[in-house]
């Protein structure tokens, strides 16, 4: 019984995980610069309808793998205390606190920029604005940097567990 738990939990964990990195590559490195070849009307509509379903994808996916986390990493301290004290855990450790420093960036940081570009684009859209304010430009580079930068810190967190795991 104990090792369908372990698989179920590790599985959950590296299927959510896959769909936060997934989706921060999709953004930073294909949406991003090839939003800016679009013509300002289509790169609007698509900030407005397609980007708030791929924040929501993202802010789910980071919460799942946190979940699953958690729940890993406690279902293992109860079955071995001293796991953490291990090769294993120290890298194990060091996954836990990269995760969190990247999805503290993304949930203070990118998350909420890439919001308010959606939001403004679809007041554009609407005719609400009349131009494109510079706070548009000052977001979307906040959202693209935050997601680089998340990025970044998911292929070391990456890392660090597959040492975890082959250790």
């Amino acid at each position: 019984m104990t090792d369908i738990v372990l698989a179920f939990l590790t599985f959950g964990h590296i299927l959510s995980a896959m769909g936060w990195l997934g989706g921060g590559l999709i953004t930073g490195f294909a949406l991003g610069p090839n939003l800016r070849k679009m013509s300002q009307t289509a790169a609007l509509e698509f900030n407005a309808k397609v980007l708030p379903n791929l924040v929501n994808f993202v802010s789910a996916a980071a919460g799942t793998t946190i979940l699953f986390g958690i729940l890993l990493l406690g279902y293992l301290y109860s079955q071995d205390s001293t796991y953490f004290s291990s090769t294993s855990g120290m890298d194990v450790s060091v996954g836990i606190v990269l995760a969190a420093v990247t999805a503290a960036i993304a949930f203070s940081m990118t998350i909420p920029s890439f919001k308010k570009v959606s939001k403004i684009s679809a007041e554009l859209l609407a005719g609400t604005q009349q131009a494109p304010p510079p706070e548009l430009m000052k977001h979307a580079k906040r959202a693209r940097q935050g997601s680089l930068l998340g990025v970044s810190l998911l292929l070391i967190t990456l890392a660090a567990m597959v040492a975890a795991g082959v250790s």
